[in-house]
């Protein structure tokens, strides 16, 4: 994982993203899943700018997708409630695991499992108490503007994970909740983000 909070280009800065407000839906897990809680729908956009004015191309997310594949599968990619002020996650702070990402045309679909740990308890009562939670990609790269008031983000774009923001910048990234067989319909993204 030190590798990814490296960059080969010298002009590689922190992106994270207080970007996405998902449609995202809680649902307590069954079976082996007993207990378990997890959060799934539209964690980023491909072709759309976000509300900071960042542009990923799709090419960005699949090779990121790709790249993280065999860290999602051994339950590394650990997020945290808010983006940390230094870039790197923590364990004492960890709220969730990002399971699952994948491409749907232009939509990336992930999943994350909420940890039964302060922060991730913490996460599940603020979800249960109707709160609308963004989803938002943390990363380290480089942009460059497109000469149309957008900042596309360039190929040395290293996706670290995602976290859960009160603001996220992309205007899909909040969840529907479902949360012990109760539904809590999150509001209307705002149409401007700061």
């Amino acid at each position: 994982m030190a590798d990814l909070l490296t960059s080969q280009n010298a002009n590689a800065q922190l992106i994270d993203e207080q970007v996405h407000q998902v449609r995202l839906e809680l649902i307590e897990g069954k079976g082996e899943n007993a207990g378990k809680v997890f959060a799934r729908g539209e964690f980023g956009h491909a072709a759309k700018p976000t509300a900071n004015g960042r542009l990923y191309q799709h090419p960005i997310w699949e090779s990121n997708i790709g790249r993280l594949a065999e860290n999602l599968s051994a339950r590394k990619v650990l997020g945290e409630l808010d983006h940390p002020s230094d870039g790197r996650t923590a364990l004492q702070r960890a709220s969730h695991i990002i399971t699952n990402l994948q491409l749907e045309g232009d939509r990336v679909i992930g999943e994350a499992e909420i940890l039964d740990t302060a922060k991730g308890r913490d996460l599940k009562a603020i979800l249960a108490a109707g709160v609308p939670v963004g989803i938002s990609s943390r990363g380290y790269g480089s942009t460059k503007p497109n000469g149309k008031g957008h900042d596309v983000v360039q190929e040395d774009y290293k996706l670290v994970t995602f976290d859960f923001v009160a603001e996220p910048a992309d205007d899909t990234a909040y969840p529907e909740a479902f949360f012990e067989g109760v539904e809590f319909p999150m509001s209307t993204p705002m149409d401007t983000m700061t």
